[in-house]
């Protein structure tokens, strides 16, 4: 076995922690400006990862991942897309079915239209709908108000996947922004249209390829990539639903933090038992 190889073994090894070469050296008897060659070489190899300066650690492949327990990383949210109906609507024509040879454009009234306008909506031509960026904290949330009087919300959150509670935080925020054209509080109303469900793993990498896609699912798909920018690889599995964000929210809850879904179970438990 080479000196580099040995390096290479202990580090994967020991894939959850990071050494300097000073570190390494006294563990493994080689001399310390030999190990910075070795490290050097596993790095620019793409074995090793440098972490900052001068600490470095194994990416942790396949072969790794069956000799040791990987960490489980928490289950996070990003792709969200919501739906509900706006309620300033009216047609542009008195009731009753309007004249043949004229087509009703849309349903929104004048005050929607300009509610819409004074919060800076553009307006889309192409497909007759209003839309605006809106800001929570780093994450853009896409606000699509339809001529036929359908709202939607798209959360990407790619970069910034959120956790349960930060998507409550998120709803919060909507709720005062909609208030005063949708009933968006009542979750009942309100349809969870899409939505991926992901763990980042930061101590696995693909090795030779850079993403697995499984289309087995009826309207659901899982994915398996590499994400160079935050060097992770995420497994997502993306679902397209049609189901009441208050359903949705109990179902999420559930998925990502199963410890609190078993207390309370435990808790049901409790108190039947004190009943009895």
């Amino acid at each position: 076995m080479t000196q580099t190889s040995k390096v290479l073994n202990f580090l994967r090894k020991n894939a959850y922690r990071e050494y300097n070469a000073k570190t390494l050296a006294r563990h493994l008897k080689i001399e310390t400006n030999k190990m910075k060659v070795y490290l050097n070489r596993l790095h620019n190899k793409g074995f090793i990862m440098r972490t900052t300066k001068g600490m470095y650690k194994a990416y942790a492949d396949i072969t790794v991942i069956r000799e040791q327990q990987l960490t489980n990383p928490p289950t996070l949210l990003h792709g969200i897309m919501m739906e509900c109906s706006v309620i300033k609507l009216v047609t542009k024509y008195p009731p009753g079915t309007p004249p043949k040879h004229k087509i009703v454009t849309s349903v929104l009234s004048k005050e929607m239209i300009n509610w819409l306008k004074a919060n800076e909506f553009g307006f889309r031509s192409d497909n007759t709908s209003w839309f605006r960026y809106v800001w929570y904290k780093q994450w853009r949330i896409t606000l699509t108000i339809t001529n036929n009087g359908k709202l939607c919300i798209y959360i990407a959150a790619s970069k910034n996947p959120l956790s349960l509670p930060e998507f409550d935080n998120i709803l919060i925020f909507l709720d005062g922004y909609l208030e005063e054209i949708s009933p968006f509080k009542d979750r009942r109303v309100v349809k969870l249209k899409e939505v991926g469900i992901a763990k980042d793993f930061k101590e696995l990498r693909l090795d030779g390829v850079k993403s697995v896609s499984l289309r087995a699912f009826h309207n659901a798909w899982t994915r398996i990539y590499y994400k160079d920018d935050q060097q992770l690889t995420r497994v997502e599995h993306h679902l397209v639903l049609d189901m009441p964000l208050d359903d949705a929210l109990k179902s999420l809850s559930i998925l990502t933090t199963p410890v609190n879904y078993i207390n309370q179970l435990n808790g049901k438990v409790d108190e039947k038992r004190d009943v009895t």
